[in-house]
This record gives structure tokens, C-alpha cells and sequence, in this order.
């Protein structure tokens, strides 16, 4: 678009002019503008990473009626013809010299995809552009400002010149006749092909008959999962209500995981991570960071990664850490201006779930299926890997995963455009926040006493998701977390998704799934006590290919209780079985297999940003990283003999 094109050569002259002095004065101006000026300072910051100061000359068309309605301008100085091009009425509208700024295209504010008139300058004139994703989200945030603008755009509508313009777009929805997609009809065919053909086949078998029932159910969500055709979460859902309608097993069995420690652990985090992002305080380390790293797109890549990595051994849940982190990465794809598929929003996304993922087989306490998986060993091998010897274990394939990220990184995403942000602009929006208030100070000592209780469990003995829903609690008692944050700042989506799909694995041990399972993985046995180097091919192999169909906790399930009892047979330790389960259950190739990608992927929706990265590229890295684990895994063979692990 014309005017999106507009505002990226401003943003870039902006920033190689380096313009120190003017853009103080354009902060001023926000936070002394009778209306955005009653925003609180933590949103105005973010405001400031987006927003840029432009000269009008004479005779320049400031938006023409009819265009996206992407900005909307506080002007500074000057006049403006606004001119309704279907019925041909002028207003001449002026800003008086002594008066607050006042607003042009403020219906975008109230929910207009489109300019109501032509903005035509008739003098020179400067404005302020402030992206309508962010003052809108603003207002929505802050109903008082909605209704100044709804006064504001009023006034500009009943101008003693003209008649009053109507607000266009919204009626254009209804407009467009309602196509039933291709891949919805073929996606919604082989979802019902599917479960019938499963049914008959566990008929065939002669598998009991909540056994087949359960086996198609399990089979049709996953397909609605691979074509997409319906929100993430829902499938497990589907399968919670169909195996209760069905009586397949006792409904407390079915909704078990909405009683479960990783249930209450992902919605405690969630809430501690309401207030780092409610208070600013997720903004304020950002800027902080931002300000010590050069201004380089590859550095702010890194600091994305480095934030998920940090939050690994202390945050034991990925779709908590996302939480956490999201914050820092919306910021900087808005700031960034990404296009549709974009390089640069793609690496930043890579980078930010790479933070995340890559290392949550290498730290005991990186992800709940890890615990899960300590708590199946015996107990000789329990005593042997806790915290710090698991990580010494795991420590040189983590460390060749790292290097290996890096490089298929450079590979994938080298041709990412240059992106910098002005250190004098952080160092405004640092300004501009203030000192810590003290919602941030409350944030601070929440998540100090999370990690705490973290690290310190092995001494108070309470297990983890406990000591974060204590906290959750007092946050609420005490005013930390309120309606609206609990609302708007808690992903009910993912929590949905991780409850329901928790309750697959007593159903599937009280239907006998999982031991159908375990005797065809039987014959792996056999590789495993003739050619460990044969067994790990084709486990990761395995492994890959089940990920295409089911979640990453019920393969880590399957797997483990099937060869663990192969291992001892085999002399081979449970520990390295384990953690190559858990390092290839965390690879994936697409967004549908992964919750934390779905989780982004919804906070990005959310935020105007679906669909502003390439995800093809994300596909390639993700093949590139299935073999990167593979070869760490292989790598690490002559470490563990070293280590007397095998």
C-alpha cells in the first residue's frame, strides 16, 4: 500500500538521521496530547518504538478516502481539506496554533478498515503517525480514550462546511459471499474416512470396543489438527467429550488433567507472567537489553533466543516461557514493520522458539515430560541423574544442538533484511517509563520467589507446580493479578489444550492402547541388544514420523513405557533412551505439532502479526534441526562411554 510505503521511508530516515533532538520533542508532544497523553507511560513507550514525525508539504495528500485505514495522525501544525469524493462536500479543517494537536483519521480508532474522506494539505503541515494496530489497542485497553476519540472524530464530522460522513468498512464483512474452501471439504472427508477406517480396522483385529472407539477418536482429531480445520485446542476437547458421551472411561479419568500438577504449574506461570507483562516490567528488561546489545537484527535474534534459553532451567514449562518472552518479540516485529512473509519476522520467530525448545531435553526441569520421565526410571537410576548430573549428561549434545541451531540459522535466514533501532529511541521509551512502579517491584519478587522455590524444592520438599500456584494465589489476593489481566493476559487456549490432552494417557492405559502399542515396538529390542547405532536410527526415525500425528507428551508416553522395560534387558540405560526420546519428541516440522508455536501463533493473531513471517522458512530450519538432533544425539555416543553411561 501507498501509505504503508509512506511510513517506512519516514521510519528509515528517522533512524539514519539519528535525529536526537527531534524525537524528545515528539515523546513531549505524546504525553502532553490531551488524549494519549492520559495513557500510562509504559504504554506510550511501546508506542514510541512505532510511531514517526513527518513533514507535509503543500499540495500532498495526507490519505485518500476508500485507503486501509493503517494510521492514524496527530497533527502538530497546519490545515487540511477533507473531502468526501462520493458526494463532493469540503471541509477545510486547521489546527488553531494555541490548541492541543488535534486527529486525522481517527475513525480507524472506532473500527473503520478505510478512510472516510481525502486528507489534502492546503499549507505545510507536520503530523504524527501512530500505527492503528497500537492506538487501537490502547483504546480498547482504556475505554475513556476510545470515547475522547469517538468525540474527537464527531466534532471532525460535523464541521460547519459539511455534512457528517459515516464510518466505512465494517458492513464490507458481510459483502464477500461465503466460499467453502477446498481444504476444508477434503480436510473434513478424511477426518470421517479416517475414524471409520480405523474403527473397522480395530474391529478386524478384534480389538475390544472402547479400544477401536478410541483408537478412531484419537485418529480424527489428529487429522483435524493436520489440515487445520479448527483452533488448536479443540481436537483434545473433541476427544475429552466423545470418550465421556461414549463411556469409554469414567469421566473423572477423561478431565483428569484439568486436576493435574503441569495443568496448575502452566496456569500459575501464566499468572506470575500476567503481571511481568501487565506492569511493563517485560518491556522495561527489553529496552534494557536493546540498550546494552549493538543495534543489529542478528543481535536482536539473539537476545530473543537467549531470553527463552535463560528461562529453561528455572521455568519448567515451554508454553510458560512463551508467556514470559512473547512480550519481547511482538515488540520487535512491530517495531520492525514486517511484511507478509517476512525473512526478518521469520528469524525472529525461529529465534524466539528456538529459546524456548532446543534445550528443554538438556535441563531436568526444561519441560514436565522430562519429570515425567524421571519418575519412570528405577530408583538406582533416579539418585543418578538429578539436576546436575542429568545436565552433565546432556551437556555435549545441548552444546552441539547450539552450535548446530546457529549455523542452519545463518543458513536459512541470511537474507534477512536490515533492521536497527536507535539506541536514542530506547533510551527515550527507558525515560519515558520512569522509575520501577511498584506493579513492576511486585512482578520482580514473584518471579524471584519462583525460581527460588524452583531451585530450592529438593529442600522444602513441595513439589513445583504448588509452590507456583501459591504464588498465583497471593498475586490474586493481594491486587497483583485482576480481572482484566487474568482475561486478557492468560492464554485460556493453551491452558484448554495442555489440560485435555494430559487425560490421554490413563485413557489410553485403561483402554490398552498403550500396551497394543508397546508390542509392535517390540522388535526394536532386538536393534537395541545387536546395533545401539541401528536403534537410535531408526528410534529418531520412529519418533519423527509418530510426531506427525500425535503431541509430543503421548510420544514421549508411548515410547518410554515401551522400551524402557526393552532397555534393561538389553543393558542399555534407561537415561539414554529416555533423553533421546525427549530430544526427538521436541523436534517438529510443522506449526500443528508444536503448542508453543500454536500459543505464538495466537498472541502474533492477536497482535495484527498472523502471516507477517515466512513460515516456509521456519519449515526448512525445522528439517534442517530433525538431523542436527540426530547427529547430537550420535555424538554424544563416545561422551557417554566416557561417562560410563553406556
Amino acid at each position: 500500500m501507498k501509505q504503508t510505503r509512506k511510513r517506512e521511508n519516514a521510519m528509515g530516515e528517522q533512524s539514519r538521521s539519528g535525529d536526537r533532538g527531534a524525537f524528545p520533542s515528539l515523546s513531549k508532544t505524546l504525553l502532553g496530547d490531551a488524549i494519549l497523553g492520559r495513557a500510562p507511560a509504559g504504554d506510550l513507550a511501546h508506542m514510541l518504538m512505532h510511531v514517526v514525525s513527518r513533514h507535509i508539504d503543500k499540495g500532498e495528500v495526507l490519505f485518500r478516502e476508500g485507503d486501509a485505514a493503517d494510521t492514524v495522525y496527530l497533527v502538530r501544525h497546519g490545515a487540511f481539506t477533507l473531502t468526501g469524493e462520493g458526494d463532493g462536500r469540503v471541509c477545510l479543517w486547521r489546527r488553531a496554533p494555541s490548541a492541543p494537536g488535534g486527529y486525522l483519521g481517527q475513525e480507524a480508532v472506532l473500527g473503520a478498515r478505510t478512510y472516510s474522506v481525502t486528507a489534502v494539505a492546503v499549507e505545510p503541515a507536520s503530523v504524527i503517525e501512530v500505527p492503528t494496530l497500537d492506538i487501537r489497542q490502547l483504546a480498547d485497553a482504556h475505554p475513556e480514550i476510545k470515547n475522547l476519540f469517538f468525540d474527537s472524530y464527531v466534532k471532525l464530522a460535523s464541521c460547519e462546511t459539511c455534512e457528517a460522513s459515516t464510518l466505512a468498512g465494517d458492513d464490507r464483512e458481510n459483502e464477500e459471499a461465503a466460499v467453502f474452501p477446498v481444504r476444508e471439504t477434503v480436510g473434513w472427508g478424511v477426518t470421517l474416512l479416517v475414524a471409520l477406517g480405523c474403527w473397522l480396522a480395530a474391529s478386524g483385529l478384534g480389538l475390544e470396543k472402547n479400544t477401536g472407539f478410541y483408537l478412531a477418536i484419537i485418529a480424527s482429531a489428529v487429522v483435524l489438527w493436520v489440515f487445520q480445520l479448527v483452533p488448536a485446542f479443540a481436537p483434545p476437547l473433541f476427544v475429552v467429550i466423545m470418550v465421556i458421551l461414549l463411556d469409554i472411561v469414567p469421566p473423572e479419568v477423561a478431565v483428569s488433567g484439568f486436576a493435574s500438577g503441569s495443568f496448575f504449574m502452566l496456569l500459575s506461570v501464566f499468572g506470575v507472567g500476567a503481571v511481568m507483562v501487565a506492569s511493563g516490567l517485560t518491556f522495561r528488561l527489553s529496552l534494557m537489553v536493546l540498550s546494552l546489545v549493538p543495534a543489529s537484527s542478528f543481535w536482536y535474534s539473539v537476545c530473543l533466543f537467549l531470553s527463552g534459553l535463560f528461562l529453561t532451567p528455572v521455568v519448567p514449562s515451554q508454553g510458560a516461557r512463551m508467556a514470559i518472552v512473547s512480550p519481547f518479540l511482538v515488540d520487535l516485529m512491530g517495531a520492525s514493520n514486517p511484511s507478509e512473509k517476512d525473512v526478518l519476522g521469520a528469524h525472529f520467530v525461529n529465534s524466539t522458539l528456538g529459546g524456548i525448545g532446543l534445550m528443554a531435553s538438556v535441563f531436568l526441569t526444561g519441560k514436565p515430560a522430562n519429570l515425567i520421565v524421571l519418575g519412570l526410571f528405577d530408583y538406582q537410576t533416579q539418585f543418578a541423574f538429578q539436576w546436575m548430573n542429568w545436565l552433565v549428561a546432556a551437556s555435549f549434545s545441548g552444546g552441539l544442538m547450539l552450535i548446530l541451531f546457529f549455523g542452519a540459522s545463518w543458513l536459512v535466514f541470511r537474507e534477512s533484511r536490515r533492521f536497527r533501532i536507535p539506541r536514542f529511541i530506547v533510551a527515550e521509551q527507558l525515560k519515558v517509563l520512569g522509575p520501577l512502579s511498584p506493579l513492576e517491584r511486585t512482578a520482580v519478587v514473584s518471579m524471584a520467589v519462583l525460581i527460588l522455590g524452583i531451585l530450592l524444592s529438593s529442600v522444602h520438599k513441595v513439589e513445583i507446580p504448588w509452590v507456583a500456584l501459591s504464588i498465583f494465589t497471593v498475586l490474586i489476593l493481594f491486587g497483583g493479578v485482576g480481572k482484566r489481566e487474568i482475561r486478557s493476559h492468560i492464554d485460556w487456549s493453551t491452558l484448554l489444550f495442555v489440560g485435555a490432552i494430559i487425560a490421554w494417557l490413563p485413557v489410553m492405559s485403561l483402554t490398552g492402547l498403550d500396551t497394543l502399542v508397546a508390542d509392535y515396538l517390540g522388535w526394536l529390542g532386538e536393534y537395541m541388544r545387536s546395533s545401539l547405532p541401528m536403534f537410535i536410527g531408526l528410534l529418531c526415525l520412529l519418533i519423527v514420523l509418530v510426531r506427525l500425528f500425535l503431541p509430543e507428551p503421548i510420544t514421549v508416553i508411548l515410547f518410554v513405557t515401551a522400551l524402557f522395560p526393552l532397555a534393561d534387558v538389553a543393558g542399555v540405560s534407561p537415561w539414554v533412551v529416555g533423553f533421546i526420546i525427549l530430544t526427538m519428541a521436541e523436534a517438529y516440522l510443522f506449526s500443528y505439532q508444536c503448542g508453543y508455536f500454536i500459543q505464538l501463533k495466537d498472541i502474533l493473531g492477536f497482535k495484527g502479526l498472523e502471516g507477517h513471517y515466512d513460515e516456509g522458512r521456519i519449515i526448512r530450519f525445522n528439517i534442517l534441526m530433525i538431523l542436527g538432533r540426530v547427529l547430537a544425539i550420535y555424538a554424544s555416543l563416545p561422551f557417554w562411554r566416557y561417562l560410563d553411561i553406556i
